[in-house]
């Protein structure tokens, strides 16, 4: 009887070690990673810094506290007027393009000429920061951008970035450098509206250079 029982003991050691073995190479797998897994972001530091400033402002005390939105609209306008006047090499990823009246920037749209100029909306987004946890795209930090230009633009800026942009498709990565604004009915710069709801900013963006990513 006591061989049986010693026999029996080693039958459930190998099955634990077998078991043990099949979880580790699982976990080993692109499907799942450890949870204090760090992810490099290689994106210029001013971009991250932009998208943490939108997850900061998307914060429940903006909504729940007048005061508290107000102090953040005054404060995130001059970040706004100081830095994001000048953006370099920010990755973008393409969505669509369209040539929709209502897609326009908020500055074609203050300035509502688009019936006598027909325009293109390139519309782009910045997605975001991964979660190695959960092996996702987390959205907390989404931003939309768009860059109106006119279908028959007459200068050479404008017609080079509308050649790059007729060569681009939905899933596209692109790197641009320019500017980021955002105009009230009056238009004056005014980041006011984003801070009223939790949906993803739509911002307009001004580009200087754009090319396609390797």
């Amino acid at each position: 009887m006591k061989i049986s029982f010693n026999l029996f003991v080693f039958l459930i050691a190998i099955l634990v070690v077998s078991c043990q073995n099949t979880g580790n190479k699982h976990t080993g797998s692109s499907l799942a990673q450890p949870a204090d897994a760090k992810v490099v972001d290689m994106r210029p530091a001013a971009q991250v810094a932009f998208l943490n400033k939108i997850e900061a402002a998307s914060a429940y005390e903006h909504q729940s506290n007048a005061i508290a939105k107000d102090q953040s609209i005054t404060a995130y306008n001059k970040y706004a007027k100081d830095s994001l006047k000048n953006i370099n090499d920010w990755v973008l990823q393409v969505v669509e393009i369209n040539d929709n009246a209502y897609d326009v920037n908020s500055v074609i749209k203050v300035l509502g000429n688009t019936d006598d100029i027909p325009v293109y909306n390139l519309m782009l987004v910045s997605e975001i920061k991964d979660d190695p946890s959960t092996d996702t795209i987390g959205i907390n930090n989404r931003v939309d951008f768009t860059y109106t230009i006119p279908k028959n633009p007459k200068t050479d800026e404008l017609k080079n970035n509308l050649k790059i942009i007729k060569s681009l498709k939905a899933g596209d990565m692109v790197v641009v450098s320019g500017s980021l604004m955002h105009v009230n009915e009056k238009g004056k710069l005014d980041y006011a509206a984003f801070f009223e709801n939790s949906m993803p900013w739509n911002v307009d963006l001004l580009i200087k250079s754009i090319r396609k990513k390797e």
